[in-house]
């Protein structure tokens, strides 16, 4: 599996310098002594992926030594198959002549490279990767929504994986290929020698799938989904699985093209009829947030124990999250808590996060500061932003470590530049206060914004307190009646006391006592105080 960090590590490393900002040309030709079985055709195919291999392979060895990484995240020495295949998906090949005269087929192609570019290549691929995570709020409630989203931001992985995967088939391809033609080249009886030449065929057509395959996983980490498409399609249409998985996947979310849930369910059971655990559990997601069909946790449970039973570590955090919530369950906190354990001693990242928060509020077990601290780092440890929020959030207030406003903002910061809209909001209530940094409205309603635009009901809140308070804004009760109904809209009991009071005082409203009840009691009903008193206030009661 190709760690997240490698990309990471490559952007850091190209940033330093600006030494090798020079564009690099690799030229080779190959030249392939075609078989009897051979035709036109599939000695080209041949020699191309020979001499691309010999290429990626010289120019993954260059990319090595400019950057000298030395390991990656999980202190593993990076192999140089994975540097290859960093170096393929930021690279493009260049015929420059071929010539074929019934016998010998004779290929010369280059590949050129532009450290610059490459950084701009994985810069696109990590933007791609900035997917929207979990609400929550800053009260600690850190876990409301379904890490099962991580299957959006674990795609790259999957992709990288992919992309791993179809190189080594290609590999056995060319061995078999090499295999079968020197048995072609001995004494075969015409039968044997039909066989061969069945299966050498076959072999041929498998290194033209796995060329399709590679094109659609490269142009998708490069953000270009529409060629992605294009190549996917040609795959899946040829029952390449992992292509289903990942059309279905493009079409669930509307990458290049229009989202389309059916399509998606579609090409996610053409995969799962083929044995592919990570189109099971994107399907289990699918029945559980109701995506093209009606929501069913009874399917969704079944389909992620089945993902379960094929491997897929995903599918372990996500029935744990049914767990903790009771969807298509009983609410169990202490089974939740050993589906995340699977996962995380497995090292997913999301898994480790919710294990981190069942330590901290002692859902399922017995609340253990320490085990939430070391739960939460190592999900940080592989980027992954809900935790980096967590853990920020635990700094922020010195829940079991000393207060650390430096550190909260660090982490906090890295969540929200990756989309985080939780992270946004506490960031934006970190310059609104103060807290480690200079009072800086103008910052806090940046950040409030962006996490409300988002839907996040607690930032939508803090922005409409701005507008009504004129708190680094210009006073405006339109605005700050708009983000406050947007907020009471999504139940958030702040938001309804506050709406309650403008429409209790005639701001930004016409006054309506009615109104204001109704908004007071909603919030009330949560418990919040200060709608109580409101409430009893405007009903006259002592």
């Amino acid at each position: 599996m190709l760690p997240r960090s490698i990309l990471y590590i490559l952007v850091m490393c190209f940033c330093s310098s600006t030494a090798f900002a020079e564009v690099q040309t690799y030229i080779r030709e190959y030249t392939y002594q075609a078989s009897e079985a051979d035709s036109k055709l599939s000695a080209r195919t041949i020699a191309l992926q020979e001499v691309k291999r010999e290429l990626l392979s010289e120019l993954g060895t260059h990319i090595s030594s400019l950057v000298k990484i030395q390991s990656s995240s999980d202190g593993k020495s990076l192999g140089k198959v994975e540097i290859e295949t960093l170096s393929a998906g930021v690279t493009s090949l260049e015929i420059l002549n071929e010539d074929w005269n019934g016998k010998v087929y004779v290929l010369k192609a280059q590949i050129k490279a532009d450290p610059e570019d490459v950084l701009k290549s994985l810069n696109k691929m990590l933007d791609n990767d900035r997917r929207q995570n979990q609400i929550s709020q800053l009260s600690g409630d850190l876990s409301k929504t379904q890490d099962a989203l991580s299957k959006l931001s674990t795609e790259k992985i999957q992709i990288s994986e992919s992309l791993t995967q179809s190189k080594k088939e290609t590999d056995a391809a060319l061995a078999e290929i090499a295999r079968l033609k020197k048995q072609l080249e001995e004494k075969q009886t015409e039968t044997s020698r039909k066989n061969l030449e069945t299966e050498y065929q076959h072999q041929i057509n498998q290194l033209t799938l796995n060329e399709w395959v590679e094109s659609a996983n490269k142009s998708y980490q490069q953000g270009l989904y529409d060629k992605a498409i294009y190549w996917y399609q040609k795959a899946a249409d040829q029952g390449n699985a992992s292509s289903q998985f990942h059309l279905g996947f493009m079409y669930e979310n509307g990458n290049g093209v229009t989202q389309d849930y059916n399509k998606a369910i579609y090409w996610y059971q053409r995969a799962i009829d083929q044995g592919y655990a990570n189109a099971l559990n994107n399907l289990g997601f699918m029945y559980q947030s109701g995506k093209g069909v009606a929501p069913d946790y009874k399917q969704a449970l079944y389909l992620y124990q089945k993902a379960v039973t094929q491997g897929n570590v995903q599918a372990q955090s996500n029935i744990g999250f049914m767990y903790e919530h009771g969807l298509g369950v009983t609410q169990d906190y202490k089974e939740a808590k050993n589906w995340f354990q699977k996962a995380a001693d497995q090292g997913n990242a999301y898994a480790q996060n919710n294990l981190g928060f069942m330590y901290q509020f002692g859902k399922g077990v017995n609340q253990d500061l320490k085990q939430a601290l070391y739960w939460y780092q190592k999900a940080v440890d592989q980027g992954h932003a809900n935790a980096q929020n967590n853990l920020g959030f635990m700094y922020l207030i010195g829940s079991g470590v000393p207060q650390d406003y430096k550190q909260a903002l660090n982490l906090i910061h890295k969540a929200a530049d990756q989309g985080n809209a939780s992270a946004q909001n506490n960031l934006g209530f970190i310059y609104q206060n103060g807290k480690g940094v200079t009072q800086d409205f103008i910052q806090a309603i940046y950040w409030y914004q962006k996490a409300a635009d988002q839907g996040n009901g607690y930032a939508q809140d803090n922005l409409g307190f701005i507008y009504q308070n004129s708190k680094g804004a210009t006073q405006d009760f339109k605005q700050a009646l708009y983000w406050y109904q947007k907020a009471a809209d999504q139940g958030n009991a702040s938001a309804q006391y506050h709406l309650g009071s403008m429409y209790e005082n005639g701001n930004g409203a016409t006054k309506n006592l009615m109104q204001a009840s109704y908004w007071y009691k909603k919030s009330s009903d949560q418990k919040f105080e200060k709608a109580k008193i409101a409430l009893k206030n405007i009903q006259g009661i002592n």
